[in-house]
Order: structure tokens, then C-alpha cells, then sequence
């Protein structure tokens, strides 16, 4: 054994570690990501159909660019819930 202090400083702390999820945190964590994956898209698809009422609300009324953002904000929310169950897997 070297016991020289360099030596000590040099190594890596943890090596050869390999985390892994409790028992059956794994499997309860994505039925939860799902379900807030559904709701998500439910709440997605509300939006939309809001965006295009008020769309047709706000053409009417000569004024569309609080519509446009609107939708700019849903189409924006929903690649954010698209993207959530893969940067979530990424992670685990």
C-alpha cells in the first residue's frame, strides 16, 4: 500500500459505484410522469381550442397579438410536455 499523500488525492472518491432505484420507485415514478403526462395534454388540448376561439374573436375585432402569443405559449408548453417523459428518463 502506497501511502504517499499525492497518491491518496489522486484517486477518485466512489469508483465503481452503480446507483440504482428502490425496488419499485422506478415503475411508480413513470405511472406518475404518465398520468402528469395525460393531464398535460388534456390541459394542452383546452388550450388550443381557447387559442383558436379567441383567434377568431380577436380577427374579428381588428386585434390579434394577444391571440398569437397566447398560442405562441401553448405550442411552446406542449414541446415542453412532449420533451418531459424523455429528459426525465435521460435522468434516472
Amino acid at each position: 500500500m502506497n501511502l504517499n499523500p499525492v497518491y491518496f488525492l489522486a484517486q477518485m472518491p466512489g469508483q465503481n459505484i452503480q446507483p440504482q432505484a428502490p425496488g419499485e420507485f422506478a415503475s411508480k415514478f413513470d405511472n406518475i410522469l404518465n398520468l402528469a403526462m395525460y393531464i398535460g395534454i388534456a390541459i394542452a388540448i383546452i388550450g388550443v381550442i381557447v387559442a383558436g376561439a379567441s383567434m377568431v374573436i380577436s380577427r374579428q375585432q381588428g386585434s390579434s397579438e394577444e391571440a398569437t402569443s397566447m398560442a405562441l405559449r401553448i405550442g411552446i408548453g406542449s414541446m415542453i410536455i412532449g420533451a418531459a417523459g424523455t429528459i426525465v428518463a435521460a435522468m434516472l
